[in-house]
Protein backbone atom coordinates (compact mmCIF):
# COMPACT_ATOMS: atom_id res chain seq x y z
CA UNK A 1 0.00 0.00 0.00
CA UNK A 2 1.30 3.14 -0.53
CA UNK A 3 1.97 5.42 2.99
CA UNK A 4 0.61 8.70 2.89
CA UNK A 5 -3.54 8.84 1.96
CA UNK A 6 -5.32 12.52 1.56
CA UNK A 7 -9.13 12.10 0.22
CA UNK A 8 -7.24 13.48 -2.96
CA UNK A 9 -8.70 13.59 -6.26
CA UNK A 10 -7.07 9.98 -7.21
CA UNK A 11 -10.34 7.55 -6.15
CA UNK A 12 -7.45 5.25 -4.51
CA UNK A 13 -6.27 8.35 -2.08
CA UNK A 14 -9.13 7.48 0.41
CA UNK A 15 -8.71 7.18 3.62
CA UNK A 16 -11.22 4.17 3.88
CA UNK A 17 -9.11 2.18 1.77
CA UNK A 18 -6.27 1.53 4.48
CA UNK A 19 -8.96 1.44 6.76
CA UNK A 20 -11.22 -0.87 5.33
CA UNK A 21 -8.34 -3.26 3.79
CA UNK A 22 -6.60 -3.15 7.70
CA UNK A 23 -9.27 -4.12 9.08
CA UNK A 24 -10.42 -7.19 7.06
CA UNK A 25 -6.27 -8.78 8.27
CA UNK A 26 -7.02 -7.14 11.66
CA UNK A 27 -8.98 -9.50 14.58
CA UNK A 28 -8.75 -6.75 17.03
CA UNK A 29 -9.65 -2.79 16.48
CA UNK A 30 -8.28 0.11 18.54
CA UNK A 31 -10.08 3.39 17.44
CA UNK A 32 -9.01 7.05 18.82
CA UNK A 33 -11.47 9.92 17.29
CA UNK A 34 -12.75 13.35 18.80
CA UNK A 35 -15.64 13.19 16.28
CA UNK A 36 -18.02 10.21 15.61
CA UNK A 37 -20.78 9.38 13.24
CA UNK A 38 -19.91 7.32 11.03
CA UNK A 39 -20.69 3.18 11.89
CA UNK A 40 -20.82 1.54 8.54
CA UNK A 41 -17.06 0.20 8.72
CA UNK A 42 -17.24 -0.43 12.29
CA UNK A 43 -20.50 -2.41 12.10
CA UNK A 44 -18.84 -4.30 9.52
CA UNK A 45 -15.95 -5.60 11.51
CA UNK A 46 -18.30 -7.18 14.13
CA UNK A 47 -20.04 -8.83 12.32
CA UNK A 48 -17.21 -10.08 10.82
CA UNK A 49 -16.20 -11.07 14.58
CA UNK A 50 -13.59 -8.19 15.32
CA UNK A 51 -12.98 -6.61 18.66
CA UNK A 52 -12.68 -3.36 19.39
CA UNK A 53 -12.13 -0.73 21.39
CA UNK A 54 -13.35 2.17 20.57
CA UNK A 55 -12.51 5.84 22.17
CA UNK A 56 -14.52 9.11 21.02
CA UNK A 57 -15.27 12.63 22.00
CA UNK A 58 -18.74 13.42 23.81
CA UNK A 59 -19.05 17.27 22.21
CA UNK A 60 -21.55 18.71 19.20
CA UNK A 61 -19.55 16.36 16.56
CA UNK A 62 -20.44 13.20 17.83
CA UNK A 63 -23.42 12.39 16.41
CA UNK A 64 -25.40 10.47 19.62
CA UNK A 65 -27.73 8.30 17.11
CA UNK A 66 -24.54 6.58 16.07
CA UNK A 67 -23.23 5.61 19.19
CA UNK A 68 -26.83 4.27 19.55
CA UNK A 69 -26.50 1.95 16.99
CA UNK A 70 -23.34 0.37 18.06
CA UNK A 71 -23.88 0.24 21.58
CA UNK A 72 -24.44 -2.96 23.42
CA UNK A 73 -22.97 -4.82 21.20
CA UNK A 74 -20.91 -7.70 23.02
CA UNK A 75 -18.02 -7.15 20.69
CA UNK A 76 -17.23 -3.13 21.17
CA UNK A 77 -16.19 -1.51 24.60
CA UNK A 78 -16.44 1.95 24.09
CA UNK A 79 -15.20 4.90 26.32
CA UNK A 80 -15.36 8.95 26.69
CA UNK A 81 -12.98 11.64 26.76
CA UNK A 82 -14.92 15.18 26.64
CA UNK A 83 -12.35 17.91 26.45
CA UNK A 84 -8.39 18.30 25.77
CA UNK A 85 -9.02 15.36 23.19
CA UNK A 86 -7.85 15.47 19.71
CA UNK A 87 -5.78 12.32 18.59
CA UNK A 88 -6.93 10.02 16.03
CA UNK A 89 -5.39 6.68 16.13
CA UNK A 90 -6.74 3.92 14.40
CA UNK A 91 -4.97 0.65 15.29
CA UNK A 92 -5.15 -2.74 13.47
CA UNK A 93 -3.30 -5.60 15.17
CA UNK A 94 0.28 -4.56 14.60
CA UNK A 95 -0.32 -1.73 12.11
CA UNK A 96 -2.05 1.72 12.60
CA UNK A 97 -3.30 4.51 10.54
CA UNK A 98 -1.88 8.06 12.19
CA UNK A 99 -3.44 11.81 10.93
CA UNK A 100 -5.93 14.30 10.87
CA UNK A 101 -8.77 11.87 10.35
CA UNK A 102 -11.40 11.62 12.43
CA UNK A 103 -14.26 8.51 12.22
CA UNK A 104 -16.89 10.60 10.00
CA UNK A 105 -17.56 10.28 6.28
CA UNK A 106 -15.48 13.97 5.93
CA UNK A 107 -12.26 12.21 7.94
CA UNK A 108 -12.45 9.25 5.70
CA UNK A 109 -13.70 9.97 2.24
CA UNK A 110 -14.52 13.37 1.65
CA UNK A 111 -12.71 15.92 3.22
CA UNK A 112 -9.09 16.65 2.60
CA UNK A 113 -7.02 15.11 5.20
CA UNK A 114 -3.30 13.91 5.60
CA UNK A 115 -2.78 10.15 7.09
CA UNK A 116 0.08 8.37 7.09
CA UNK A 117 -0.38 4.08 6.68
CA UNK A 118 2.11 1.80 9.05
CA UNK A 119 1.94 -1.52 8.12
CA UNK A 120 5.43 -2.26 6.89
CA UNK A 121 7.58 -4.55 9.82
CA UNK A 122 9.97 -1.61 9.94
CA UNK A 123 7.16 0.27 11.67
CA UNK A 124 6.67 -2.17 14.28
CA UNK A 125 8.18 0.00 16.99
CA UNK A 126 6.35 3.12 16.09
CA UNK A 127 2.89 1.48 16.42
CA UNK A 128 4.01 0.01 19.88
CA UNK A 129 4.36 3.55 20.64
CA UNK A 130 0.93 4.64 19.30
CA UNK A 131 -0.43 1.55 20.89
CA UNK A 132 0.87 2.89 24.14
CA UNK A 133 -0.57 5.95 23.63
CA UNK A 134 -3.90 4.72 22.73
CA UNK A 135 -3.98 2.85 25.81
CA UNK A 136 -2.72 5.87 28.20
CA UNK A 137 -5.77 7.65 27.08
CA UNK A 138 -7.60 4.64 26.71
CA UNK A 139 -7.48 4.61 30.78
CA UNK A 140 -7.95 8.35 31.26
CA UNK A 141 -11.50 7.76 29.77
CA UNK A 142 -14.84 6.99 31.47
CA UNK A 143 -16.84 4.06 30.12
CA UNK A 144 -19.77 4.92 27.54
CA UNK A 145 -23.26 3.47 29.85
CA UNK A 146 -26.70 4.18 28.76
CA UNK A 147 -26.92 6.55 31.04
CA UNK A 148 -24.75 8.52 30.21
CA UNK A 149 -25.29 7.96 26.23
CA UNK A 150 -28.98 8.86 27.17
CA UNK A 151 -27.53 12.26 28.98
CA UNK A 152 -25.74 13.08 25.60
CA UNK A 153 -28.48 12.36 23.51
CA UNK A 154 -30.95 14.56 25.54
CA UNK A 155 -27.85 17.43 25.94
CA UNK A 156 -27.01 17.35 22.18
CA UNK A 157 -30.71 17.53 21.23
CA UNK A 158 -31.56 20.43 23.20
CA UNK A 159 -28.68 22.62 22.42
CA UNK A 160 -29.97 25.79 20.46
CA UNK A 161 -27.18 28.31 22.28
CA UNK A 162 -23.86 29.72 20.97
CA UNK A 163 -21.32 27.50 20.04
CA UNK A 164 -19.16 28.42 23.23
CA UNK A 165 -21.60 27.63 25.70
CA UNK A 166 -22.06 23.71 23.42
CA UNK A 167 -19.39 21.97 25.28
CA UNK A 168 -20.20 22.84 28.71
CA UNK A 169 -24.06 21.83 28.44
CA UNK A 170 -22.55 18.40 27.33
CA UNK A 171 -20.11 18.30 30.11
CA UNK A 172 -23.08 19.37 32.78
CA UNK A 173 -24.91 16.30 31.00
CA UNK A 174 -22.29 13.39 31.14
CA UNK A 175 -19.75 14.73 33.36
CA UNK A 176 -16.02 16.05 32.70
CA UNK A 177 -13.27 13.35 31.16
CA UNK A 178 -10.01 14.83 29.86
CA UNK A 179 -6.71 12.81 29.71
CA UNK A 180 -3.59 13.66 31.84
CA UNK A 181 -1.67 16.37 30.23
CA UNK A 182 1.48 18.59 31.77
CA UNK A 183 -0.73 20.07 34.04
CA UNK A 184 -1.03 18.39 37.16
CA UNK A 185 -3.70 18.94 38.50
CA UNK A 186 -5.00 17.22 36.09
CA UNK A 187 -3.24 13.73 37.16
CA UNK A 188 -5.13 13.86 40.09
CA UNK A 189 -7.78 11.49 40.96
CA UNK A 190 -9.50 10.91 43.80
CA UNK A 191 -9.87 7.32 45.79
CA UNK A 192 -13.68 6.94 45.20
CA UNK A 193 -13.30 8.12 41.53
CA UNK A 194 -10.83 4.99 40.92
CA UNK A 195 -12.93 2.48 42.47
CA UNK A 196 -15.90 4.21 40.42
CA UNK A 197 -14.05 3.70 37.29
CA UNK A 198 -12.72 0.34 37.80
CA UNK A 199 -16.18 -0.94 38.61
CA UNK A 200 -17.81 0.61 35.62
CA UNK A 201 -14.65 -1.17 33.71
CA UNK A 202 -15.28 -4.75 35.28
CA UNK A 203 -19.08 -4.32 34.89
CA UNK A 204 -19.62 -2.91 31.37
CA UNK A 205 -16.43 -3.90 29.67
CA UNK A 206 -15.72 -7.51 31.28
CA UNK A 207 -19.06 -9.04 33.28
CA UNK A 208 -21.72 -7.16 30.92
CA UNK A 209 -19.82 -7.32 27.59
CA UNK A 210 -18.84 -11.05 27.65
CA UNK A 211 -22.16 -12.72 28.83
CA UNK A 212 -23.69 -10.66 26.22
CA UNK A 213 -21.38 -12.04 23.81
CA UNK A 214 -22.48 -16.10 24.95
CA UNK A 215 -25.98 -14.98 25.18
CA UNK A 216 -25.89 -13.47 21.31
CA UNK A 217 -24.20 -16.76 20.41
CA UNK A 218 -26.72 -19.10 22.07
CA UNK A 219 -29.50 -17.09 20.05
CA UNK A 220 -28.10 -16.71 16.93
CA UNK A 221 -27.11 -21.12 17.15
CA UNK A 222 -30.56 -21.23 18.56
CA UNK A 223 -28.85 -22.99 21.61
CA UNK A 224 -31.77 -23.27 23.81
CA UNK A 225 -33.92 -25.41 26.09
CA UNK A 226 -37.85 -25.55 25.12
CA UNK A 227 -38.25 -25.98 29.50
CA UNK A 228 -36.49 -23.08 29.95
CA UNK A 229 -37.67 -20.97 27.23
CA UNK A 230 -40.23 -18.50 30.08
CA UNK A 231 -37.60 -17.63 32.29
CA UNK A 232 -35.62 -14.86 29.47
CA UNK A 233 -32.67 -14.87 27.84
CA UNK A 234 -30.37 -13.74 30.73
CA UNK A 235 -31.52 -16.23 33.23
CA UNK A 236 -31.24 -19.06 30.00
CA UNK A 237 -27.53 -18.20 29.60
CA UNK A 238 -27.21 -18.34 33.31
CA UNK A 239 -28.34 -21.51 33.62
CA UNK A 240 -25.86 -22.68 30.41
CA UNK A 241 -23.00 -21.05 32.01
CA UNK A 242 -23.93 -23.31 35.24
CA UNK A 243 -24.18 -26.62 33.16
CA UNK A 244 -20.99 -25.89 31.44
CA UNK A 245 -19.40 -25.19 34.97
CA UNK A 246 -20.86 -28.51 36.10
CA UNK A 247 -19.86 -30.81 33.44
CA UNK A 248 -16.67 -29.18 32.36
CA UNK A 249 -14.83 -27.33 34.97
CA UNK A 250 -13.74 -29.48 37.49
CA UNK A 251 -11.18 -27.90 39.39
CA UNK A 252 -9.80 -24.29 40.09
CA UNK A 253 -6.99 -24.65 37.82
CA UNK A 254 -9.49 -25.76 34.94
CA UNK A 255 -11.01 -22.18 34.57
CA UNK A 256 -7.29 -20.21 36.52
CA UNK A 257 -4.84 -22.28 33.15
CA UNK A 258 -7.72 -21.38 31.00
CA UNK A 259 -6.14 -19.54 27.65
CA UNK A 260 -7.58 -16.25 26.34
CA UNK A 261 -8.99 -16.62 23.38
CA UNK A 262 -10.23 -14.45 20.04
CA UNK A 263 -13.86 -14.04 19.30
CA UNK A 264 -13.34 -16.37 16.78
CA UNK A 265 -12.37 -19.17 19.32
CA UNK A 266 -14.85 -18.19 21.88
CA UNK A 267 -17.58 -18.59 19.36
CA UNK A 268 -16.63 -22.08 18.23
CA UNK A 269 -16.10 -22.83 22.48
CA UNK A 270 -19.35 -21.75 23.29
CA UNK A 271 -21.35 -23.66 20.20
CA UNK A 272 -19.20 -26.79 21.39
CA UNK A 273 -20.93 -26.72 24.41
CA UNK A 274 -24.24 -25.25 23.15
CA UNK A 275 -24.96 -28.24 20.92
CA UNK A 276 -24.38 -30.45 24.22
CA UNK A 277 -25.86 -28.58 26.48
CA UNK A 278 -29.64 -28.72 24.47
CA UNK A 279 -29.25 -32.49 23.99
CA UNK A 280 -28.24 -33.43 27.53
CA UNK A 281 -31.01 -35.02 29.12
CA UNK A 282 -29.91 -33.32 32.76
CA UNK A 283 -29.89 -29.22 31.99
CA UNK A 284 -28.22 -29.26 35.55
CA UNK A 285 -30.76 -26.47 36.45
CA UNK A 286 -31.41 -27.02 40.25
CA UNK A 287 -34.64 -27.95 41.34
CA UNK A 288 -35.19 -25.09 43.67
CA UNK A 289 -33.48 -22.76 40.99
CA UNK A 290 -37.34 -21.66 39.05
CA UNK A 291 -38.57 -21.20 43.16
CA UNK A 292 -35.72 -19.50 44.23
CA UNK A 293 -35.98 -16.81 40.94
CA UNK A 294 -39.57 -16.41 41.74
CA UNK A 295 -38.45 -15.87 45.65
CA UNK A 296 -35.80 -12.77 44.58
CA UNK A 297 -38.15 -11.48 42.06
CA UNK A 298 -41.28 -10.94 44.31
CA UNK A 299 -39.32 -9.70 47.27
CA UNK A 300 -36.70 -7.70 45.90
CA UNK A 301 -38.99 -6.91 42.26
CA UNK A 302 -41.52 -4.03 43.54
CA UNK A 303 -40.14 -1.24 45.20
CA UNK A 304 -43.70 -0.97 47.18
CA UNK A 305 -43.34 -4.86 48.45
CA UNK A 306 -39.67 -4.30 49.05
CA UNK A 307 -40.67 -0.95 51.44
CA UNK A 308 -43.38 -3.79 53.72
CA UNK A 309 -40.99 -6.99 53.50
CA UNK A 310 -40.72 -8.36 56.87
CA UNK A 311 -37.48 -9.44 58.50
CA UNK A 312 -38.03 -12.87 57.58
CA UNK A 313 -39.07 -11.78 53.77
CA UNK A 314 -35.46 -10.47 53.47
CA UNK A 315 -33.97 -13.62 54.78
CA UNK A 316 -35.63 -15.57 52.65
CA UNK A 317 -35.07 -13.16 49.48
CA UNK A 318 -31.48 -13.29 50.42
CA UNK A 319 -30.88 -16.81 50.09
CA UNK A 320 -31.94 -17.34 47.51
CA UNK A 321 -28.87 -15.83 46.14
CA UNK A 322 -26.60 -18.25 45.38
CA UNK A 323 -23.61 -15.59 46.02
CA UNK A 324 -25.28 -14.98 49.56
CA UNK A 325 -25.15 -18.39 50.07
CA UNK A 326 -21.52 -19.32 48.81
CA UNK A 327 -21.01 -17.67 52.01
CA UNK A 328 -21.93 -20.71 53.84
CA UNK A 329 -17.81 -21.59 53.92
CA UNK A 330 -17.26 -18.81 55.90
CA UNK A 331 -19.82 -19.08 58.33
CA UNK A 332 -20.26 -22.22 61.18
CA UNK A 333 -23.54 -23.58 61.75
CA UNK A 334 -25.05 -23.41 58.40
CA UNK A 335 -28.00 -21.40 57.03
CA UNK A 336 -29.40 -20.83 59.95
CA UNK A 337 -26.10 -18.78 61.22
CA UNK A 338 -25.68 -17.08 58.12
CA UNK A 339 -28.70 -15.25 58.31
CA UNK A 340 -28.14 -14.50 62.23
CA UNK A 341 -24.65 -13.18 61.33
CA UNK A 342 -25.83 -11.02 58.31
CA UNK A 343 -28.38 -9.58 60.87
CA UNK A 344 -26.02 -9.12 63.46
CA UNK A 345 -23.79 -7.20 61.94
CA UNK A 346 -26.21 -5.04 60.30
CA UNK A 347 -27.27 -4.10 63.63
CA UNK A 348 -30.48 -6.09 63.11
CA UNK A 349 -31.56 -2.83 61.04
CA UNK A 350 -34.70 -4.06 59.13
CA UNK A 351 -35.36 0.09 58.31
CA UNK A 352 -31.86 0.41 57.16
CA UNK A 353 -31.54 -2.80 54.81
CA UNK A 354 -34.45 -2.20 53.29
CA UNK A 355 -33.57 1.82 52.04
CA UNK A 356 -30.07 0.21 51.22
CA UNK A 357 -31.76 -2.42 48.93
CA UNK A 358 -34.29 -0.46 47.58
CA UNK A 359 -31.62 2.63 46.37
CA UNK A 360 -29.49 0.07 45.18
CA UNK A 361 -32.48 -1.63 42.58
CA UNK A 362 -34.48 1.46 41.91
CA UNK A 363 -33.00 4.29 42.59
CA UNK A 364 -32.02 7.20 40.25
CA UNK A 365 -28.70 7.66 38.51
CA UNK A 366 -26.06 5.47 37.28
CA UNK A 367 -26.73 1.99 38.79
CA UNK A 368 -22.70 1.98 39.09
CA UNK A 369 -22.54 4.70 41.19
CA UNK A 370 -24.94 2.91 43.47
CA UNK A 371 -23.28 -0.42 43.32
CA UNK A 372 -20.41 1.95 44.53
CA UNK A 373 -22.08 3.34 47.15
CA UNK A 374 -22.91 0.15 48.76
CA UNK A 375 -19.91 -1.92 48.48
CA UNK A 376 -17.53 1.20 49.86
CA UNK A 377 -19.72 3.98 51.27
CA UNK A 378 -19.46 3.30 55.28
CA UNK A 379 -23.49 4.54 55.31
CA UNK A 380 -25.04 2.58 52.62
CA UNK A 381 -22.35 -0.60 52.94
CA UNK A 382 -23.89 -3.77 54.63
CA UNK A 383 -22.12 -6.35 55.75
CA UNK A 384 -22.31 -9.98 53.99
CA UNK A 385 -23.45 -8.83 50.96
CA UNK A 386 -20.68 -8.21 48.54
CA UNK A 387 -20.11 -7.31 44.74
CA UNK A 388 -21.57 -10.86 43.24
CA UNK A 389 -24.48 -10.59 45.87
CA UNK A 390 -25.51 -7.02 44.52
CA UNK A 391 -25.17 -7.71 41.12
CA UNK A 392 -27.05 -11.77 40.72
CA UNK A 393 -29.87 -9.61 42.83
CA UNK A 394 -30.02 -6.79 40.09
CA UNK A 395 -29.80 -9.01 37.03
CA UNK A 396 -32.61 -11.39 38.58
CA UNK A 397 -34.65 -8.05 38.58
CA UNK A 398 -32.76 -5.76 35.74
CA UNK A 399 -31.69 -8.18 33.40
CA UNK A 400 -31.42 -5.85 30.62
CA UNK A 401 -29.43 -3.13 32.35
CA UNK A 402 -26.82 -5.92 33.94
CA UNK A 403 -27.21 -9.79 33.49
CA UNK A 404 -26.77 -12.06 36.77
CA UNK A 405 -23.64 -12.21 37.65
CA UNK A 406 -21.98 -14.31 40.19
CA UNK A 407 -18.22 -15.44 41.03
CA UNK A 408 -19.42 -19.08 39.38
CA UNK A 409 -20.34 -17.34 36.23
CA UNK A 410 -17.39 -15.14 36.06
CA UNK A 411 -14.89 -17.93 36.44
CA UNK A 412 -17.07 -20.00 33.98
CA UNK A 413 -16.87 -16.65 31.36
CA UNK A 414 -12.81 -16.56 32.27
CA UNK A 415 -13.07 -20.82 30.78
CA UNK A 416 -14.05 -20.01 28.00
CA UNK A 417 -11.73 -17.62 27.10
CA UNK A 418 -12.97 -13.95 28.19
CA UNK A 419 -10.58 -11.66 30.17
CA UNK A 420 -12.35 -11.03 32.53
CA UNK A 421 -12.31 -10.97 36.99
CA UNK A 422 -12.75 -13.83 38.16
CA UNK A 423 -12.76 -12.69 42.57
Amino acid sequence: MRKIYSNGPDDKDFVSKPFTKLMCNAKNLYLAAPYFTHTNYILEAVQKGKKIQLLIGVNEATSPKSLSEIFNNANIAIRYLTTRFHAKIFIFDNSALLGSSNLTDGGLISNREAVICLDQPQDYETVEEIRSLFHELWDCAEVLTQEKLNAFANAHGNIQKEYAFIQKSIEDAVGKAEPININIKSRSRTKERIFLQDLQRIVYEQYKSSFNEVTDILKRGNYSRPELSHIGLANETSRFLNYLRLTHIKSEEAWQTAPLRSPEERQKEIEFFGKKWILDTDNKVPSDYLSRLHIIQNIFGNPAKLQTATQQEITEGLMSLYAFEEQLRYVRGGAKNLASQFWEKNNNDLNHVKEVLSYFIFGSGNFIERLHDILYNKNKKLAYFGQFCALELFGAIKPDECPPITGRVARTLRFLGFDVKSS
